[in-house]
């Protein structure tokens, strides 16, 4: 499966989920991350979209290696908090509209790029890895919202998304240190790589 079907297919899973589990009953809760209550971590899952509008074709400066590009993420964490607060309060009254919303434009903007290699902002990237990094997103963050609100049954996460995830963050980690990591339970490495759980490894967190 290319991973813009599993895209397709983790976030019609995970839409699901967020409407009929009961999650949006606990929607003022805090989350686990403490930028964020659980309405605003639902709010950055959709505003995780918006990223592939501002995409476009590069064709003349070589790509980012994915591991590269995901360990800017740490420079843009509190542009990401204030812009994922100001928004989930522009959805206070329709939280499944909002998300949708995003989610649509996303993809719309994504079905008319054709180009191996896209301009973000923070420099070039394949569009695969790009859209790898979405996936990266909705497992993250869906993994993130299971653990906020344990009392309700934990979101689909499938298996390809899963799979998709732990090989990126491994070959990220691989790129930087030189040696593969030791990956024996799928969700624990992404929480380690990914710096939701704690580890003694210098390397980590990759983001």
């Amino acid at each position: 499966m290319n991973h813009r079907q599993l895209l397709h297919e983790q976030w019609d899973a995970l839409r699901v989920w967020i409407e009929e589990s009961g999650l949006l009953d606990h929607r003022t809760e805090p989350s686990v991350l403490q930028a964020w209550n659980v309405h605003e971590l639902v709010t950055h899952v959709g505003r995780s979209f918006l990223a592939l509008t501002v995409l476009g074709p590069e064709t003349r400066t070589a790509p980012l290696a994915l591991g590269e590009y995901v360990a800017g993420y740490g420079a843009s964490a509190q542009e990401i908090a204030d812009g994922t607060k100001q928004l989930a309060r522009s959805f206070e009254s329709d939280l499944l509209g909002g998300i949708d919303h995003c989610a649509r434009l996303g993809f719309r903007t994504l079905d008319q790029l054709h180009s191996e290699v896209v301009s973000t902002p923070r420099g070039a990237l394949r569009l695969d890895d790009f859209v790898a990094t979405r996936v990266i997103e909705l497992v993250v963050h869906g993994d993130d919202l299971a653990r906020s609100v344990p009392a309700i049954a934990p979101p689909p996460l499938l298996e390809g998304a899963v799979a998709l995830v732990v090989d990126m963050l491994t070959n990220a980690y691989t790129d930087r240190v030189g040696r593969t990591p030791q990956v024996d339970d799928h969700m624990t490495w992404v929480r380690l790589a990914t710096g939701r759980a704690p580890s003694d490894d210098p390397a980590l967190p990759l983001l």
